[in-house]
């Protein structure tokens, strides 16, 4: 008995990781890709060439701008109802966290903040590099070229070609400049040019506005 026992469970076993692999798996992915393009496509404009690989959570969509060959590494985070605005060849990666607005503290009507959400746009320049876990605070200007490191917690202006790191971010070096702006006026950037959009792995073109 226990051997026709032992023998249903390993089909029972072998028949759910084959309903996992043909049926669940693809189903998850495919759902992966299309919350990923809804939000894409209700973004407020759309550069060519974007690769977003999954999940990510932009929390608002039209005030939301991605310039061309925006790379973007799952689990990014955008909360709030301000703007932002990617520029071109900006790359992250996982587990990064934008805020684009706050809750009122200056004279609020209530403890410890009342019911306002003060805007603060986001803006990251052209060719920045945002490490693992970053977070950014609202109504910070990360600029052309400046690389934030791992882990840094931004709480003001990033100047260009400035790497910045730490809690709160301090700035530790400059890039080269001279090798920065050779590589920019030869238009060398990872991965470019592309023809096509890449989401979750998949090659596919996304509706833009």
């Amino acid at each position: 008995m226990s051997g026709i026992q032992s023998g249903f469970a390993r089909a029972q076993s072998a028949a759910f990781r084959a309903v996992r692999k043909l049926l669940v798996r693809p189903l998850e992915q495919w759902h992966g890709r299309m919350t990923v393009l809804e939000q894409l496509e209700a973004l407020k404009s759309l550069g060519p060439g974007v690769v977003v690989n999954g999940p990510i959570a932009l929390g608002n969509p039209a005030a939301t701008e991605l310039a061309e060959d925006v790379c973007i590494n799952p689990g990014l985070v955008v909360r709030g109802n301000g703007g932002l605005r990617l520029g071109a060849h900006v790359h992250f990666g996982r587990d990064i966290e934008i805020l684009t607005s706050n809750h009122n503290f200056d004279r609020p009507d209530s403890l410890p903040y009342d019911k306002i959400r003060n805007r603060a746009d986001v803006v990251v320049g052209d060719c920045v590099w945002l490490g693992d876990r970053v977070i950014v605070v609202p109504g910070v200007v990360v600029g052309e070229g400046a690389i934030l490191a791992a882990g840094a917690v931004v709480t003001r202006d990033v100047p260009a070609l400035a790497i910045v790191g730490g809690s709160p971010a301090k700035v530790l070096r400059q890039r080269d400049e001279g090798a920065y702006w050779r590589l920019r006026n030869e238009g060398k950037y990872l991965g470019w040019p592309r023809d096509h959009d890449l989401i979750n792995g998949v090659a596919m073109q996304v509706r833009r506005r």
